[in-house]
């Protein structure tokens, strides 16, 4: 049993690989909206990143500089399709990681099982072929995960602050774990600062840098749009209830207009527009309750049910094969989900507290701010939802087999 898992797992590599080497040779697949993005902040680091300046949407103020630092070192040595790559490096050190838990908590050939349906999941191996920071980004997320079971708490602080510098979810798993620690009943002042170190230097450097080009502090203007943009939409979904409006399907910049009507430009001082985004952005972060809860919850149920349609489209399949893709995508999707609502309601339950399912939900209620959901976003909890799914099933199996006897 074990041999054929280590086979299956070798092959699966291996496939995944070729498919890599495909994807890198067509750019309708490795690159997207967002990469192009990413691959022009990573052409000039010190004029993206160390000047007042906000063209183009503000992607210099809204992405962070760490994977356009990755992809600018990156540049100076191979081309950058081959960027891919970098992706199963990352992929590979997050298999090793769920096997190492799902060793620990079960057994081997568990693990081993754990490994192959991490592999054959549709949506991190779509997003594996993308010049994003999906991968990397997962790769750090479930480190923090990790580390801290292993109370390897620095470590733990160092996976928190190199997320804060490609993602900006840096000061929102650092105040996670910390809770986690108070949770755990970890009286250890030295705990706390073990994990905070890190993140602290990480995440103050960028606050500290964009007051200084900006004259604003904050960490991401991400976060104000995002906010900005769920305030627009739940206007439009009060009013009329469409999803389809383009104020809930597309981010309500409204840069254009704030230009206008406070007779600026382009070149204006930048600190003008980033506070009036601030202001915006939690000026009605109060109002429409009821059709922001509506919006985040339709989101959440896309976040998590999607199958990448889109993207799979790119790929070249014919039509009987990207169909059986599809069906896979659903059927996976499917069976990871229902087993985390089951997990979560026995959890409840049971009035027990499970620091996995933890992490997912505080995480699912973040990215349903968005009120267009993405199944992409997903990808960075992919490894909690198998460690769930792993322990549902097996659960199951042990209790029909109970019964047989």
């Amino acid at each position: 049993m074990e041999k054929i898992a280590k086979i299956s797992i070798g092959i699966l590599l291996f496939f995944r690989l070729l498919f890599l080497n495909y994807a890198s040779e067509l750019k309708k697949i490795y690159l997207t909206k967002d990469s192009d993005h990413y691959i022009e902040l990573s052409n000039n680091i010190s004029y993206s990143f160390f000047n007042d300046n906000l063209y183009n949407y503000w992607i210099s103020s809204f992405r962070m500089p760490g994977y356009p630092l990755i992809l600018n070192i990156f540049q100076d040595i191979f081309d950058i399709n081959l960027a891919i790559f970098l992706n199963f490096i990352a992929d590979s050190l997050t298999l090793w990681m769920v096997y190492k838990i799902l060793q620990k908590y079960f057994n081997r050939k568990i693990a081993y099982i754990g490994c192959i349906l991490f592999l054959i999941n549709p949506n991190l191996l779509i997003s594996s072929s993308q010049i994003m920071t999906e991968s990397i980004s997962t790769t750090l997320f479930f480190a923090a995960f990790y580390f801290f079971d292993e109370k390897k708490y620095v470590s733990t602080g160092l996976s928190i602050g190199f997320l804060g510098v490609i993602k900006p979810l840096g000061h929102y798993l650092l105040c996670l774990y910390l809770i986690l620690l108070i949770l755990k009943k970890n009286k250890s002042i030295k705990n706390y600062l073990k994990i905070s170190i890190f993140p602290i230097i990480f995440i103050g450097s960028i606050f500290l840098n964009n007051f200084i080009q900006y004259e604003s502090t904050f960490y991401s203007t991400s976060n104000y749009f995002h906010l900005q943009w769920l305030n627009e939409a739940s206007k439009s979904l009060c009013n009329d209830g469409d999803f389809s409006n383009p104020n809930v399907s597309e981010p309500g910049y409204v840069f254009e207009n704030w230009l206008e009507e406070n007779k600026l430009n382009i070149n204006s001082r930048s600190e003008i527009l980033i506070n009036k985004l601030k202001y915006d952005a939690s000026n009605e972060i109060l109002d429409n309750l009821h059709c922001k809860a509506y919006s985040m919850a339709r989101s959440s149920v896309w976040n998590m049910f999607g199958i990448r349609r889109a993207s799979w489209g790119e790929v070249g399949l014919n039509f009987v094969l990207l169909n059986l893709v599809l069906i896979f995508s659903l059927i996976y999707v499917v069976f990871i989900n229902l087993s985390f609502i089951i997990s979560a309601f026995k959890s409840l339950k049971n009035k027990t507290l499970d620091i996995t399912l933890l992490i997912i939900i505080i995480y699912i209620i973040i990215i349903s701010t968005l009120p267009f959901g993405n199944s992409r976003t997903r990808v960075l909890i992919e490894p909690f939802l198998l460690i769930v799914f792993i322990d549902v099933a097996k659960d199951f199996i042990s209790n029909k087999l109970n019964i047989g006897k």
